[in-house]
């Protein structure tokens, strides 16, 4: 039952801030507004290891990892679909991120040596090809405008699906080395925001801030849910059940920001969207209930004995 409860949480938090990057765009450069909301996420994050009296000292390749995940997980994939849904409702950016599924099933098999199972790679499919039904018709309508715009927006969210899956990859490695998942995240974050923050200066792009509520509101939204809440959500699902299926949490964020999109987008539903959200529900079903094709006790020596490789 926690596992669920970790499961619908992730996916309807992180389901809702897609819109909430919308409201982002504007006067602010992405970069910078990528920069506010880990570095204040962060700070927030150490503040609270301090008080808690929680370890916050880490030998120099510690640092070296949790720096590795930082750039992955908490500054350039964000920067990518920032930029994204600058090309598409956020409804749109959110079907693509879905697939994130499919590159940490082939990324945990390069990187971690996970045995490919076949009745996970056929759940994310289902479910992706659900979330294709869902926005079949968006997307025909946004290609018939521009096939270029849309080919440029598509590669952009793919890019940083990419880097945010290899950035969970690391972040599990992270876990298998002992290395707390809240310690890790508050320094992760932390040096994200410099990432991203070093990253406006060298391209010429100096501080700016939105003071609208729109702004401010969605800011704050994304650095205390979207960030603190919803990354510490998902790192313990990640410790309890393993990246492949806390990764499905991310094929059910798409459901939710379509809810989202029909409340604020003025998104209509058709019966395409309700078989799509059906073949969603299966997919996510056949992940959660399927069984890889080795046993889990046999699959943990060889993660262990990679990531000991990897270290």
């Amino acid at each position: 039952m926690t596992n669920i409860i970790l499961f619908l949480s992730t996916a309807f938090i992180w389901g809702t801030t897609w819109l909430a990057i919308k409201y982002q765009l504007g006067t602010v450069h992405p970069l910078w507004s990528v920069c506010y909301r880990f570095t204040l996420a962060g700070l927030i994050l150490l503040a609270f290891c301090y008080l808690k009296g929680l370890n916050l000292k880490f030998s120099k390749k510690d640092h070296q990892w949790i720096a590795l995940q930082a750039s992955l997980l908490f500054s350039l994939n964000y920067f990518f679909y920032y930029l994204g849904t600058d090309y598409f409702v956020s409804g749109i950016v959110a079907v693509i991120f879905a697939s994130i599924a499919i590159f940490n099933i082939f990324n945990a098999r390069i990187f971690l040596n996970i045995p490919l199972s076949k009745s996970a790679i056929a759940g994310a499919l289902i479910g992706l090809s659900g979330l294709g039904v869902i926005f079949r018709t968006e997307i025909y309508r946004l290609m018939d405008q521009d096939i270029w715009t849309v080919l440029t927006g598509l590669s952009i969210c793919l890019l940083g699906t990419l880097i945010a899956s290899t950035g969970q990859i690391v972040a599990t490695a992270n876990i298998k080395r002992t290395l707390p998942y809240l310690q890790t995240n508050a320094i992760g974050m932390t040096y994200g925001g410099l990432y991203t923050a070093l990253g406006a200066i060298a391209i010429g792009e100096f501080p700016t801030f939105d003071i609208t509520a729109k702004y401010t509101l969605s800011l704050l939204y994304l650095t205390v849910a979207g960030t603190i809440i919803a990354f510490g959500l998902y790192m313990k699902l990640v410790k309890n059940i393993g990246p492949n299926k806390a990764s499905y949490a991310f094929v059910l964020i798409p459901v939710v920001a379509l809810t989202v999109s029909t409340l604020f987008e003025n998104f209509t539903w058709t019966m395409e969207t309700v078989i799509g959200i059906g073949l969603v529900i299966l997919g996510n079903i056949v992940v959660m209930i399927s069984k890889t094709l080795q046993s889990r006790g046999k699959i943990e020596p060889i993660q262990e004995e990679n990531i000991k490789k990897a270290a």
